[in-house]
């Protein structure tokens, strides 16, 4: 865990050092358009936050996320993403939907890499039957923070931590 800590300190304060003057120019724009295709894992979160409620099944995931977004702002970018969550533990499942609307806000348009924070939030279906989702149609919420690696041509590289919040709403449906 030390070790984590220690990488991700050095990631933002390279991020946080000025580059030469040549390389000031303003990477994101108004009007840019991204696009992206995001996987990573999850797992159950026993220790929820207050009002989201608490999960006591032991879920383990992969998930993909086609990306499109376009920067309203030079620090804004809205994006919308498709949701595709393979079950593995406890059974295997499938989830998918959208998450319709979702935003970055990036702390620096100007360096070769920015922090910043994101959030989004959709709909989502789902084979999995667990009391905590146990609707085939649930609503999702996700945010978290990352840092994204800016180029001036081709693709860059976008890691993220974030909270996957996936809820039914209590509902009797």
């Amino acid at each position: 865990m030390a070790g984590m800590r220690r990488a991700a300190a050095i990631i933002l304060v390279l991020a946080s050092m000025p580059g030469a003057a040549a390389a000031q120019e303003q990477r994101l724009a108004t009007g840019y358009w991204t696009r992206g295709l995001a996987a990573g894992w999850g797992n159950a979160w026993k220790h929820g936050l207050p009002g989201y409620g608490k999960t006591d099944t032991d879920i383990e995931f992969v998930a993909v996320h086609p990306q499109l977004g376009r920067f309203i702002t030079d620090h804004l970018e809205f994006y919308g993403e498709g949701t595709l969550l393979l079950y593995h533990k406890p059974a295997s499942a499938v989830g998918g939907g959208v998450a319709g609307l979702g935003g970055r806000y990036h702390l620096w348009n100007d360096r070769g890499w920015t922090p910043y924070f994101a959030g989004g939030a959709g709909l989502l279906w789902t084979s999995l039957d667990v009391p905590e989702i146990d609707r085939a149609f649930n609503f999702q919420l996700h945010y978290g923070v990352g840092i994204r690696q800016v180029t001036r041509r081709g693709p860059g590289l976008i890691l993220e931590f974030r909270n996957h919040h996936i809820s039914n709403a209590q509902s009797l449906i």
